[in-house]
C-alpha cells in the first residue's frame, strides 16, 4: 500500500486546487497590506500594523508554500497545514473587516482540499 502522507500522494488536481487558494490567500495577503496602510494613514496605527504584519506573514508563508508544492517536496502537505491553521488564527485578529473572514474561509477549505480523501472514478 502506497504511502498517503507523502507528497506524491497529492494528485494533480488537487495541487491545482491547493495553488489556487494560495493565490486566493496571496491576494488577500496584499488586500490586508493595503487596508494596513490605509489604517496607518487614517490615524489607527495600532489596527494598521496589527492589519499590515498579519498580511505580510500570510504572504510569506503563502509563498513558500506556493514553492514548496510545486516542487512536490517532503513538507508541502506540513507547510499547507500550516498555512491554514494560520489563515484561521490570524483571522481572529481581522475580525473587525470582512477580509477576516475571508482569510478563514481560505483556511477552512485549505484544509478541506489536503484532508478530504481522494475521489475514486468509476
Amino acid at each position: 500500500m502506497a504511502d498517503e502522507t507523502g507528497p506524491a500522494s497529492l494528485s494533480d488536481d488537487r495541487v491545482r486546487v491547493l495553488n489556487r487558494l494560495l493565490y486566493a490567500a496571496l491576494g488577500l495577503a496584499g488586500l490586508l497590506v493595503l487596508v494596513g496602510l490605509l489604517f496607518v494613514w487614517g490615524d489607527d496605527d495600532r489596527g494598521g500594523t496589527i492589519t499590515t504584519v498579519c498580511g505580510l506573514v500570510i504572504a510569506l508563508l503563502g509563498l513558500a508554500t506556493l514553492r514548496a508544492l510545486r516542487a512536490r517536496s517532503e513538507s508541502a502537505r506540513r507547510l499547507v497545514i500550516t498555512t491554514a491553521v494560520l489563515l484561521i488564527v490570524l483571522s481572529i485578529f481581522l475580525v473587525a473587516i470582512l477580509v477576516g473572514l475571508l482569510t478563514v474561509i481560505v483556511g477552512v477549505g485549505l484544509l478541506v482540499v489536503l484532508l478530504a480523501p481522494e475521489r475514486e472514478d468509476a
